[in-house]
């Protein structure tokens, strides 16, 4: 085999590679930015919306940039109307964390769902772990302004969409970056393998 071909077979790596990176951030981009099924205000103190699809949603939390929220001052739960049971709502393992250039939000908890009217309650307390305390604490305590504090209510994907995203973007950097040098270091790849190849 002509060693042009097995040059254009590595080459050919970056385009795949490129093709799964843009998958892959499409995926997350589901995890991060789904559709938002209600914001409410903290003042509120409770969010009625209303959900038309089974899936897995996530609660976020958006306040202004490089303030304190309360996050470490209530605990929200959520019931199915109108029979008022309490539906299971998990904390969100990973906290994804996104801003922009005056306000963040950040995911806490993730639940599934089915269609149907759902209520959720602000009630004091705090569910926050050890670890989110100590961050808390490098923030001044001084009062929040629960006017500019917002709860979402978005949609999302199962958990397991941010664990595969981990080896798909080592994948794609083998491909582009792997495929790249490659494609230039073929008569030297070839030949520690003992591969055979016309010039």
């Amino acid at each position: 085999m002509s060693l042009t071909i097995f040059r254009i077979l590595f080459f050919c790596l970056v385009p795949v590679g490129v093709f799964l990176l843009v998958k892959t951030i499409r995926m997350l981009k589901n995890v991060f930015n789904g559709e938002v099924i209600a914001e409410k205000p903290f003042t509120d103190k409770e969010i009625h919306f209303e959900i038309k699809n089974a899936g897995v949603y996530a609660v976020w939390h958006r306040g202004r940039l490089f303030q304190r929220t309360a996050i470490d001052k209530f605990i929200l739960k959520l019931f199915h109307e109108p029979s008022g049971e309490m539906v299971s709502m998990g904390p969100s393992i990973f906290h994804p964390y996104l801003n922009s250039l005056d306000t963040a939000r950040v995911e806490t908890n993730r639940f599934y769902a089915e269609p149907g009217k759902y209520r959720i309650q602000i009630v004091e307390g705090s569910g926050v772990s050890f670890f989110e305390r100590l961050f808390l604490k490098l923030f001044p305590d001084t009062p929040v302004d629960y006017s500019q504090y917002f709860i979402q209510v978005r949609e999302s994907r199962p958990i397991y969409y941010m664990i595969g995203a981990i080896p798909l973007f080592i994948l794609c950097g083998f491909c582009i970056i792997g495929g790249f040098v490659a494609g230039f270091m073929t008569p030297y790849i070839l030949s520690d393998l003992g591969i055979q190849f016309n010039k």
